[in-house]
């Protein structure tokens, strides 16, 4: 009776293992969902947007540093086409400081950057420290591309690319 179960467990632990390697940004798989305040404490539900166009260009308090040439980039070229919005992981900072980091963000940019502080949505939208992750959503909510790197002709060129398929 044992030898008989063996296959079926390793059967069960494959496909368990091979379900975790599935990424909520894949390409055709639904956006994971958000509803974040911004700097500016205007509260941002993505299922709010579903018709439109977004574009979240996402990162924590290093790869921020990466973040400007990607909005920009979109706003020149879409302006009012898309709903472009920042998102940074701010998990580490304290309580006592929000409003701190709420303000200097609030001053630093008029463009919306959704402000995380519980780092879910962070990580749901892949944020790590190296580069920013820049993830294109059509109108019913499926991710349409990704791209996790520095700002470049190419990179910006491949995101273009799946906007103006999605618009």
């Amino acid at each position: 009776m044992l030898k008989y179960a063996w296959p079926g467990a390793l059967a069960i632990v494959f496909l368990c293992l091979l379900s975790s390697s599935v990424s909520a940004l894949d390409v055709g798989r639904t956006a994971p969902g958000f509803k974040l305040a911004d700097q500016f404490g205007k509260v941002w539900d993505l299922s709010a947007l579903k018709g439109s166009v977004v574009v979240v260009v996402a990162a924590d308090r290093d790869s921020g540093r990466g973040m400007d040439p990607w909005m920009q980039g979109l706003k020149a070229k879409y302006g009012g086409k898309i709903v472009l919005l920042g998102l940074l992981d701010l998990r580490g900072v304290p309580g006592i400081g929000r409003g701190i980091a709420r303000a200097k963000i609030r001053g630093e940019t008029s463009d919306p950057l959704m402000l995380d502080f519980g780092g879910d949505v962070a990580d749901a939208y892949m944020v790590n420290p190296k580069n920013p992750t820049v993830v294109v959503i059509g109108k019913s909510q499926v991710v349409k591309a990704v791209a996790k790197s520095a700002y470049s002709e190419s990179g910006f060129a491949s995101i273009a690319s799946a906007i103006d398929s999605a618009l």
